[in-house]
Protein backbone atom coordinates (compact mmCIF):
# COMPACT_ATOMS: atom_id res chain seq x y z
CA UNK A 1 0.00 0.00 0.00
CA UNK A 2 1.74 3.34 -1.12
CA UNK A 3 0.09 6.57 0.64
CA UNK A 4 0.75 9.74 -1.08
CA UNK A 5 2.01 13.10 0.94
CA UNK A 6 -1.63 14.47 1.06
CA UNK A 7 -3.04 11.38 2.75
CA UNK A 8 -0.08 12.01 5.22
CA UNK A 9 -0.13 15.73 5.81
CA UNK A 10 -1.46 15.43 9.10
CA UNK A 11 -2.43 12.99 12.28
CA UNK A 12 -6.05 13.19 11.23
CA UNK A 13 -5.07 12.33 7.48
CA UNK A 14 -2.55 9.83 8.86
CA UNK A 15 -5.57 7.98 10.84
CA UNK A 16 -7.32 7.54 7.67
CA UNK A 17 -4.19 5.95 5.92
CA UNK A 18 -4.06 3.79 8.74
CA UNK A 19 -7.95 2.21 8.51
CA UNK A 20 -6.71 1.04 5.10
CA UNK A 21 -3.82 -0.64 6.52
CA UNK A 22 -5.51 -2.41 9.59
CA UNK A 23 -7.70 -3.58 6.76
CA UNK A 24 -5.63 -5.07 4.57
CA UNK A 25 -3.74 -7.06 8.09
CA UNK A 26 -6.87 -8.92 8.11
CA UNK A 27 -5.55 -10.54 5.06
CA UNK A 28 -2.03 -10.95 5.13
CA UNK A 29 1.21 -8.50 6.59
CA UNK A 30 1.09 -5.27 4.88
CA UNK A 31 4.20 -3.44 3.04
CA UNK A 32 3.43 0.41 3.68
CA UNK A 33 5.17 2.85 1.30
CA UNK A 34 4.94 6.42 2.18
CA UNK A 35 5.72 9.83 0.71
CA UNK A 36 7.32 12.70 2.11
CA UNK A 37 4.18 14.28 4.31
CA UNK A 38 2.05 17.14 3.14
CA UNK A 39 2.93 19.37 0.02
CA UNK A 40 4.70 23.00 -0.11
CA UNK A 41 4.91 25.09 2.54
CA UNK A 42 4.50 21.99 4.88
CA UNK A 43 7.82 21.76 6.64
CA UNK A 44 8.42 18.42 5.63
CA UNK A 45 7.34 18.51 2.02
CA UNK A 46 10.22 17.58 -0.20
CA UNK A 47 9.86 21.29 -2.30
CA UNK A 48 9.88 22.58 1.55
CA UNK A 49 12.99 21.10 2.33
CA UNK A 50 14.41 22.11 -1.15
CA UNK A 51 14.07 25.57 0.08
CA UNK A 52 16.39 25.00 2.88
CA UNK A 53 19.05 24.27 0.63
CA UNK A 54 21.59 26.34 -1.24
CA UNK A 55 21.19 26.09 -5.16
CA UNK A 56 25.07 25.39 -5.45
CA UNK A 57 24.72 22.13 -3.31
CA UNK A 58 25.49 19.18 -5.33
CA UNK A 59 22.80 16.59 -6.60
CA UNK A 60 24.19 14.08 -4.45
CA UNK A 61 23.46 16.90 -1.40
CA UNK A 62 19.91 17.45 -2.85
CA UNK A 63 19.48 13.58 -2.77
CA UNK A 64 20.35 13.48 0.83
CA UNK A 65 18.48 17.17 1.62
CA UNK A 66 15.11 15.74 0.08
CA UNK A 67 15.28 12.26 1.13
CA UNK A 68 14.94 13.04 4.93
CA UNK A 69 11.15 14.15 4.67
CA UNK A 70 9.96 10.01 3.45
CA UNK A 71 12.57 8.82 6.26
CA UNK A 72 10.63 11.06 8.56
CA UNK A 73 7.35 10.23 7.08
CA UNK A 74 8.22 6.36 7.58
CA UNK A 75 9.51 6.94 11.16
CA UNK A 76 6.45 8.85 12.04
CA UNK A 77 3.98 6.71 10.83
CA UNK A 78 5.56 3.21 12.17
CA UNK A 79 5.66 5.41 15.74
CA UNK A 80 1.88 5.80 15.54
CA UNK A 81 0.83 2.55 14.65
CA UNK A 82 3.37 1.06 17.70
CA UNK A 83 1.24 3.47 19.92
CA UNK A 84 -2.10 1.94 18.48
CA UNK A 85 -0.65 -1.66 19.25
CA UNK A 86 0.39 -2.45 15.69
CA UNK A 87 3.45 -4.26 15.36
CA UNK A 88 5.29 -1.95 13.04
CA UNK A 89 8.77 -1.13 11.87
CA UNK A 90 10.36 1.79 9.73
CA UNK A 91 13.05 0.46 7.42
CA UNK A 92 15.71 2.29 7.04
CA UNK A 93 16.38 4.01 3.38
CA UNK A 94 19.69 1.71 3.07
CA UNK A 95 17.99 -1.64 3.38
CA UNK A 96 15.16 -1.00 0.96
CA UNK A 97 17.16 -3.31 -1.82
CA UNK A 98 16.48 -0.58 -4.79
CA UNK A 99 19.88 -0.09 -6.01
CA UNK A 100 20.63 2.49 -8.49
CA UNK A 101 23.39 4.40 -10.96
CA UNK A 102 24.45 7.68 -9.75
CA UNK A 103 21.78 9.73 -11.56
CA UNK A 104 21.25 11.31 -7.92
CA UNK A 105 18.09 13.21 -8.97
CA UNK A 106 16.41 10.82 -11.34
CA UNK A 107 18.71 7.06 -10.87
CA UNK A 108 17.85 4.14 -12.94
CA UNK A 109 17.29 0.97 -11.40
CA UNK A 110 20.27 -1.53 -11.20
CA UNK A 111 19.41 -4.34 -9.31
CA UNK A 112 16.47 -5.34 -6.65
CA UNK A 113 16.47 -7.48 -3.31
CA UNK A 114 13.64 -7.87 -0.95
CA UNK A 115 16.17 -9.75 1.30
CA UNK A 116 15.23 -7.13 4.03
CA UNK A 117 12.16 -6.71 4.20
CA UNK A 118 11.52 -10.48 4.24
CA UNK A 119 13.65 -10.30 7.35
CA UNK A 120 11.91 -7.55 8.84
CA UNK A 121 8.19 -9.24 8.01
CA UNK A 122 9.91 -12.43 10.21
CA UNK A 123 9.15 -9.54 13.36
CA UNK A 124 6.49 -7.31 12.24
CA UNK A 125 3.10 -6.83 10.58
CA UNK A 126 3.97 -3.78 9.45
CA UNK A 127 7.08 -2.74 7.61
CA UNK A 128 7.03 1.21 6.58
CA UNK A 129 9.52 2.07 4.06
CA UNK A 130 9.68 5.50 2.30
CA UNK A 131 9.17 5.75 -1.26
CA UNK A 132 11.35 7.87 -3.72
CA UNK A 133 14.94 6.78 -1.95
CA UNK A 134 17.09 4.45 -3.16
CA UNK A 135 20.34 3.98 -2.77
CA UNK A 136 23.78 3.71 -5.51
CA UNK A 137 26.25 1.12 -5.71
CA UNK A 138 28.33 2.79 -3.08
CA UNK A 139 25.84 3.07 -0.42
CA UNK A 140 24.82 7.33 -1.31
CA UNK A 141 21.39 8.12 -1.43
CA UNK A 142 19.63 9.00 -4.75
CA UNK A 143 16.46 10.00 -5.64
CA UNK A 144 13.84 8.25 -8.30
CA UNK A 145 12.92 11.83 -9.62
CA UNK A 146 9.48 13.96 -8.79
CA UNK A 147 6.55 11.03 -8.38
CA UNK A 148 9.04 8.30 -7.60
CA UNK A 149 7.01 7.10 -4.85
CA UNK A 150 4.62 5.52 -7.22
CA UNK A 151 7.42 3.82 -9.02
CA UNK A 152 8.81 2.57 -5.60
CA UNK A 153 5.46 0.60 -4.76
CA UNK A 154 5.86 -1.53 -8.04
CA UNK A 155 9.27 -2.11 -7.53
CA UNK A 156 8.99 -3.33 -3.89
CA UNK A 157 5.75 -5.65 -5.18
CA UNK A 158 8.07 -7.03 -8.03
CA UNK A 159 11.05 -7.73 -5.30
CA UNK A 160 8.60 -9.27 -3.18
CA UNK A 161 6.69 -11.43 -5.98
CA UNK A 162 3.75 -9.69 -5.48
CA UNK A 163 1.28 -8.93 -8.55
CA UNK A 164 -0.47 -6.01 -7.66
CA UNK A 165 -0.58 -2.74 -5.24
CA UNK A 166 -2.74 -0.50 -3.88
CA UNK A 167 -1.88 3.24 -4.52
CA UNK A 168 -3.88 5.62 -2.26
CA UNK A 169 -3.84 9.48 -3.12
CA UNK A 170 -6.18 11.98 -1.92
CA UNK A 171 -8.83 11.27 -4.89
CA UNK A 172 -10.96 7.83 -5.24
CA UNK A 173 -9.93 6.91 -8.56
CA UNK A 174 -8.75 7.80 -12.24
CA UNK A 175 -11.31 10.39 -14.12
CA UNK A 176 -11.50 11.93 -16.99
CA UNK A 177 -10.76 15.37 -15.41
CA UNK A 178 -9.82 16.64 -12.51
CA UNK A 179 -12.74 16.39 -10.10
CA UNK A 180 -11.56 18.88 -7.86
CA UNK A 181 -12.36 21.04 -10.80
CA UNK A 182 -15.66 20.34 -12.32
CA UNK A 183 -18.78 18.28 -10.92
CA UNK A 184 -19.03 16.58 -14.62
CA UNK A 185 -15.65 14.24 -13.93
CA UNK A 186 -16.67 10.70 -14.47
CA UNK A 187 -14.37 7.96 -12.70
CA UNK A 188 -13.02 4.95 -15.14
CA UNK A 189 -13.52 1.55 -13.08
CA UNK A 190 -11.00 0.17 -15.24
CA UNK A 191 -8.00 1.43 -17.80
CA UNK A 192 -5.10 -0.41 -19.32
CA UNK A 193 -1.40 0.03 -18.70
CA UNK A 194 -1.75 2.28 -22.30
CA UNK A 195 -4.52 3.71 -21.38
CA UNK A 196 -3.06 5.08 -18.02
CA UNK A 197 -0.28 6.45 -19.67
CA UNK A 198 -2.31 8.42 -22.48
CA UNK A 199 -4.06 9.85 -19.97
CA UNK A 200 -3.78 14.08 -19.63
CA UNK A 201 -4.35 13.63 -15.73
CA UNK A 202 -1.00 12.36 -14.52
CA UNK A 203 -2.49 10.63 -11.39
CA UNK A 204 0.15 8.29 -11.70
CA UNK A 205 4.10 9.15 -12.38
CA UNK A 206 4.80 7.37 -16.08
CA UNK A 207 7.87 5.18 -14.95
CA UNK A 208 5.42 3.56 -12.48
CA UNK A 209 2.81 2.37 -15.23
CA UNK A 210 5.34 1.40 -17.80
CA UNK A 211 7.17 -0.53 -14.95
CA UNK A 212 3.98 -2.30 -13.79
CA UNK A 213 3.00 -3.18 -17.69
CA UNK A 214 6.60 -4.54 -17.86
CA UNK A 215 6.27 -6.91 -14.95
CA UNK A 216 2.10 -7.26 -15.40
CA UNK A 217 1.79 -5.82 -11.92
CA UNK A 218 -1.42 -4.66 -11.31
CA UNK A 219 -2.30 -1.11 -9.90
CA UNK A 220 -5.79 -0.16 -7.93
CA UNK A 221 -5.62 3.62 -7.46
CA UNK A 222 -7.96 4.29 -4.34
CA UNK A 223 -8.59 7.14 -2.12
CA UNK A 224 -7.44 7.47 0.93
CA UNK A 225 -10.46 9.33 2.42
CA UNK A 226 -12.90 7.22 0.42
CA UNK A 227 -14.37 3.66 0.63
CA UNK A 228 -14.66 3.95 -3.25
CA UNK A 229 -13.87 1.11 -5.77
CA UNK A 230 -11.32 3.17 -7.35
CA UNK A 231 -10.00 2.29 -10.67
CA UNK A 232 -8.40 -0.53 -11.76
CA UNK A 233 -5.05 -0.48 -14.01
CA UNK A 234 -4.42 -3.84 -15.10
Amino acid sequence: MKFGGTSLSSRNARQNAYHHVLEGLKQSKVLMVVSAMGRYPDPYATDTLLTMGSPLLSKEEKARLVSMGEQLSALTAASELLDAGISAYALPFHKSGIVTDYNYDYANVLSLSGRCIRHAFLHHDVVVAGGFIAQAVNGDVTTLGRGGSDFSAVLFADMLGINAVDIFTDVDGVYNIDPKLSSFAVRYERLSYDEMLNMKVKVLHDRCVLYAKEKKIRIHLRGTFSAGAGTLIA
